[in-house]
């Protein structure tokens, strides 16, 4: 039994002691580069009848190569991006950086600069006005409809007397389509 406890006691004291990595944490912030989902699009991959979600990238999906993980749809795989584990895999810190007071006053500086300026498209406008030139719109497009109706009818009417002698039509018995019955 004495052996035992000095046997232990020496694997205790020769075991590696446990290393932090040196690397640097990045902070999370805005993503600067797209996420490409349509880069794989018209691609022809075989996947094994029985591949599903796993490890290592043995199956068929979107492959995280920091968290040797396999995802099937490309919503699971964004989850993951964002998820803690991966971000902790990335040594990535989720919180943000502290603004200095230089850029918060540039940051209030332009905002105050947007608002004075003019946007684009921001012409003042009378709400009257636009109703009523609205109106005057759907009134045109309603003539319009009623003229082009009238022409197709005025059209239709020219097919059937295309210069037949009516006299001659109903001797030879074509007199249309029309219901036989009075």
């Amino acid at each position: 039994m004495g052996t035992e406890k000095k046997l232990t006691t020496h694997t205790q004291a020769s075991a590696p002691s446990v290393k932090r990595s040196t690397r640097q944490f990045k902070v999370v912030g805005a993503r600067t580069e797209r996420i490409d989902f349509t880069k794989d699009v018209n691609k022809v991959t075989i996947a094994p009848p029985g591949s599903s979600v796993g490890r290592r990238g043995k199956s068929a999906g979107w492959y995280c190569e920091a968290c040797d993980e396999t995802y099937r749809d490309s919503l699971s795989w964004l989850d993951h991006l964002n998820s803690a584990q991966h971000l902790r895999k990335t040594r990535t810190v989720i919180s943000d950086e502290r603004a200095t007071v230089d850029q918060v006053r540039e940051r209030i500086e332009y905002w105050k600069n947007l608002l004075k300026s003019p946007q684009e498209g921001s012409a003042e406008y009378d709400l009257k006005a636009r109703v009523a030139a609205y109106h005057k719109q759907r009134q045109k497009e309603k003539e319009l409809k009623k003229l082009r109706k009238k022409q197709r009818s005025n059209a239709t009417h020219a097919v059937d007397d295309a210069g037949i002698d009516p006299q001659l039509a109903s001797v030879m018995g074509i007199t249309g389509f029309g219901s036989t019955k009075t």
